[in-house]
């Protein structure tokens, strides 16, 4: 056990020398980067950046610039790098010590500073580039926008005629961007390159927006002082023809619409002049469409009064007709009623179709007064035409279908008459079929069906005897005969091929009658049912008797065609 302790002791030992040698080559390692790393950001060309400098004018905000960038140079130099080689050395001292966790904090620590440094000169390096090339760049752009400036003024003597009181504007406005050159090289001669970059851009940025305005203010003066104008002129002129020819533009606002236009035209001017065009292009254009706009809504007004005066008297011969219709629709129903029962519903529907064709020439009056009086616009006129063609095409429709209906009722009673005869065919047949099957006797239930079944051809052939005639109860009557005989035919069906089948299942069992109880009882039973005239039942018996010997009997007892009842 001693010894067990001894060794365990031993190798924790070994483990603990060889983990130790491995994390401090690590660390120092990591040292051996970080040291590598800052002896690289000390070598940036740094001061070389900075004295690029110097060619520029030393005063002003390149005075400050340089000096407050020399001074964070000179504090990464002299206090934030030899601060972080003390911090390596400590590193080493820690590694050194077993004190792995917190060297590793350190070097995770010193990592964050280098990279805070290293984006502290980037930044730097770039803000001196960006006054070198702004330096640069305005030496190399104030000639050009000098020259645009020169372009700008010419344009502006050239078409200063087209520009009305903006001309004396735009001259103002480019005598102050003329004074902005001075600034420019006032700021210049101080050093204070950016905010002369900043006057030279907004230089540019003036000159390109004077020179558009030469080019946008002669065409929004023409729309504002003759082109829309003449438009609300010519309007006018045609809203006025119109009147004349009897259209009624009274129900329309077009005369304050014109009015109003001319007021925004009026105010609108002044506002081109102090050269705020964005505020004028909304007015123009709202002008224009609106100009389309009652343009479009008088074309649609004249084509609507041509509409009118075609379908107005189309509509007047189609209600002349439709009057008729009803007449003799009327007329109809009340010779049916001499022969046909009609229920309520038809009544009803009758009385509806009067109040429907009232209402149809109320409406046409109306119609017909607001146009003669100039009540309404021709527009609503026409909408109030397409309305009413559809109302009376409704009526028209419920007429129509209202004397098919009618018609039906005699083509009803001819398929009822027909369909008896069928259904008394079909039960004649039937009971022949039964008299031919020579079978000892019905079912008294099956009779009871037969005699249902006459009965009620019976009872409907009657109802077709009787005036006036409901076909709703004949076709009633009709369904439920039709019923009745289609079940009776079937179990009279049912009955002879039971009869049959039950005879032969009887003579089949005979052969075994004598070597088997069972079966001789059972066939006395099924000979008894027979007699009965319950042959279903025999059936089932004289089966069940022979099923056990000849499973395959009912079979063998279908395939035999020939039929012949002998017990009575």
């Amino acid at each position: 056990m001693f010894l067990y302790i001894v060794y365990t002791v031993i190798v924790l030992f070994l483990v603990t020398i060889i983990y130790g040698a491995w994390a401090r080559k690590r660390i120092y390692k990591e040292v051996d980067r970080l040291e590598s790393e800052k002896l690289q950001l000390m070598n940036e060309p740094v001061r070389e950046e900075l004295a690029r400098i110097k060619g520029l004018k030393m005063s002003g905000e390149t005075e400050e610039r340089f000096e407050q960038w020399r001074e964070e140079w000179d504090n990464i130099i002299t206090i934030q790098l030899p601060d972080m080689e003390e911090k390596l050395f400590d590193i080493e001292e820690m590694a050194n010590k077993y004190r792995f966790q917190k060297a590793k904090r350190y070097i995770k620590f010193m990592d964050e500073e280098l990279a805070a440094v290293k984006q502290q000169m980037k930044e730097m390096i770039g803000e001196v580039d960006e006054l070198l090339h702004s330096e640069e760049k305005n030496r190399e752009d104030i000639h050009a926008v000098k020259e645009q400036f020169d372009d700008t003024k010419k344009k502006l003597w050239v078409q200063k005629g087209t520009l009305g009181q903006a001309a004396s504007i735009i001259e103002a406005r480019l005598k102050e961007v003329h004074e902005m050159f001075d600034r420019f090289d006032e700021q210049t001669n101080e050093g204070n390159y950016f905010q002369a970059r900043e006057i030279l851009l907004e230089m540019q940025s003036l000159l390109t927006v004077y020179f558009n305005y030469m080019d946008e203010i002669p065409q929004l003066l023409v729309k504002l002082e003759k082109d829309l104008p003449k438009q609300l002129e010519e309007l006018e002129k045609g809203l006025e023809e119109m009147k004349s020819d009897g259209y009624p533009l009274h129900h329309f606002s077009y005369e304050w619409q014109v009015n109003e236009m001319k007021r925004q035209l009026i105010a609108t001017l002044p506002v081109v002049e102090n050269l705020q065009l964005a505020e004028a292009e909304e007015p123009v254009q709202r002008i224009e469409n609106e100009i389309n706009d009652i343009y479009g809504k008088l074309e649609h007004e004249v084509l609507s009064r041509n509409f009118v005066e075609k379908e107005l008297p189309e509509l007047n011969e189609r209600l002349t007709g439709l009057r008729q219709l009803f007449e003799e629709l009327s007329a109809e129903i009340e010779t049916i009623k001499l022969n046909y029962r009609l229920d309520e519903e038809h009544d009803r529907h009758q009385i509806k179709l009067e109040k429907d064709l009232k209402n149809l020439f109320s409406q046409f009056a109306v119609l017909e007064d607001a146009m003669e009086e100039k009540k309404q616009s021709y527009t609503t006129l026409r909408k109030m035409t397409q309305d009413f063609q559809e109302q009376i095409q409704v009526t028209e429709d419920d007429i129509t279908e209202t004397t098919d209906n009618l018609n039906l009722l005699r083509s009803d009673e001819r398929q009822a008459e027909q369909t008896i005869q069928d259904l008394k065919h079909t039960l004649s047949q039937s009971q022949k079929h039964l008299q031919r099957s020579n079978i000892p006797g019905v079912p008294e239930s099956s009779m009871m069906r037969l005699d249902e079944a006459e009965k009620l051809l019976r009872s409907a052939a009657e109802g077709l005897n009787q005036m006036p005639i409901s076909m709703k109860e004949i076709n009633h009557k009709v369904d439920q005969a039709k019923k009745q005989v289609d079940e009776c035919v079937t179990e009279l069906e049912k009955t002879i091929d039971h009869a049959h089948l039950s005879e032969k299942a009887i003579q089949y069992g005979n052969r075994y009658r004598s070597q088997n109880d069972h079966v001789n009882i059972k066939l006395l039973q099924a000979e008894d049912r027979f007699r009965n005239y319950l042959y279903e039942e025999a059936l089932e018996l004289a089966v069940e008797a022979l099923e056990p010997i000849d499973p395959d009997v009912l079979e063998k007892i279908k395939e035999q065609k020939t039929y012949q009842v002998t017990y009575s």
